[in-house]
């Protein structure tokens, strides 16, 4: 299985541009990373590693590989969310295409606090659900944000996330069968979500194009929907092998499928956690060394240099 190995920003608590982590620079990000050994990095917020020319010399001064990076849109908050969301699409396509990113674009649909307090909701909150007219709108604004990421020159592709009304198993088919986008496979969001990674990777393995590998304890998301109360991805991740997902599982399916591209490492978290800045990038050297113990001939790692358990 011929694939790269990346991380990204939300892994050190960087969701947007208006929710950095307090006292981390991007450049110990990035020296982070590229420390670890990983192969490449995907963006995250807009303007976190600078503007346009100066993403390029920032991965260049690590050795790190573009890997991609999401952009949310607000498609049901009014046309002006959505205008604003566009036009920040158009400017991360234009910084994308200049550090000659293999990896995607990768769309998603901002989160929506109602869902988030009902994750998983199957058919307990019918009132959550789009309506054929929504849909309608969903798919459009999918449609247009594939074509601008085109015209870039760029591959789009579309994240299915918790919280949203792309979460579900029968919701993340609906969107596949009615567009031509790809799919990046959140391992972690898919099993919160109430899918099966595993089988969302066969039932679409013509369409997966990026793959954030992530683990997460499930247990917490159902007492959270059953409750109405709050989740967020970032309250349940923990280290590859430490979680629900069966990840072991789902390597064997990419290979069985003979993916060769991205698979970027997300142990997300929240901005304002405080976490120990040492303890992550020791989690994610160790996350490295799970990742690349479970794939078939992985690349020789480039910075391991300290013990990753």
């Amino acid at each position: 299985m011929m694939i790269r190995r990346a991380n990204a920003p939300v892994t050190w608590g960087v969701w947007g541009p208006h929710s950095l982590p307090a006292h981390r620079e991007p450049a110990d990000v990035l020296r982070a990373v590229a420390d670890a050994g990983y192969d490449g990095i995907e963006l995250g917020a807009l303007g976190f590693f600078g503007h346009e020319e100066e993403v390029v010399d920032a991965l260049g001064s690590f050795g790190l590989a573009s890997a991609g990076a999401y952009v949310p849109l607000r498609i049901f908050d009014g046309e002006g969310a959505l205008a604003e969301d566009v036009s920040a699409l158009r400017a991360v396509a234009r910084v994308l295409a200049l550090t000659g990113a293999t990896g995607p674009l990768i769309l998603a649909e901002e989160t929506i606090p109602e869902i988030k307090r009902h994750v998983a909701r199957g058919r307990q909150h019918p009132e959550l659900d789009l309506d054929d007219e929504e849909w309608d709108e969903l798919v459009r604004v999918v449609e247009l944000a594939v074509s601008i990421t085109e015209d870039a020159g760029l591959t789009a592709s579309f994240h299915p996330h918790t919280g949203t009304h792309v979460e579900q198993p029968a919701e993340v088919d609906r969107l596949l069968e009615a567009t031509d986008v790809g799919l990046t496979l959140d391992t972690g969001h898919a099993l919160a979500g109430g899918d099966d990674p595993v089988d969302l990777a066969r039932r679409w393995a013509d369409r997966v194009n990026h793959v954030h590998i992530k683990d997460i304890l499930v247990s917490p998301v159902h007492h959270a929907g059953a409750a109405g109360t709050e989740f967020g991805i970032a309250d349940v991740s923990v280290p590859l092998g430490d979680g629900d997902v069966d990840l072991v599982s789902f390597l064997h399916e990419l290979e069985s499928r003979r993916y060769a591209g991205w698979v970027v490492v997300e142990q997300d978290r929240r901005p304002d956690g405080g976490h120990d800045h040492a303890d992550v990038d020791r989690e994610q050297r160790r996350n490295l060394a799970w990742l690349d113990g479970h794939i078939p001939n992985p690349p020789d790692p480039r910075g391991q240099t300290e013990e990753n358990s």
